[in-house]
């Protein structure tokens, strides 16, 4: 919790002038997107291609890309969105949720996400970068 006086759970928006102590949702999102993103693929594409669902290791593959992988991405989606909004960068919406509720079935849809983002906010410093 912070102490300052004019905190988050006040409702007072912080702008882009915030202090770091002020902000919740910072984090690495877009690292943890594209691990996840990409390992998910990965999984999944060995599964499909390699695996049979009956074996051992089938399972635990199956496992790892849907019960893991999926909702980690679903995750650093909507918190990569909602650090976008909280430090005033850019406000996804609606779009926010029906981003993560695609990313739990197919997060390779954080290339969309990511098109989206530089499209609200082309050539900004301020996205790639972490928490400040």
């Amino acid at each position: 919790m912070t102490t300052h006086p004019a905190s988050l759970s006040d409702g007072a928006d912080p702008g882009p002038g915030a202090d770091a102590d002020d902000r919740r949702f910072d984090g690495p999102w877009l690292r943890f997107l594209a691990v996840a993103a990409g390992g998910w693929t990965l999984l999944y594409a060995l599964d499909w291609a390699l695996l049979t669902a009956g074996t051992p290791i089938g399972a635990a593959v199956g496992f790892a890309h849907g019960y893991l992988l999926a909702p980690l991405a679903t995750a650093a989606v909507l918190l990569d969105a909602l650090s976008l909004a909280e430090r005033g960068v850019a406000d996804f919406g609606l779009f926010k949720w029906l981003y993560a509720l695609v990313a739990l079935v197919a997060p390779p849809v954080a290339v969309v996400y990511y098109a989206h983002r530089e499209w609200l906010k082309p050539g900004d410093p301020a996205l790639l970068g972490g928490p400040r």
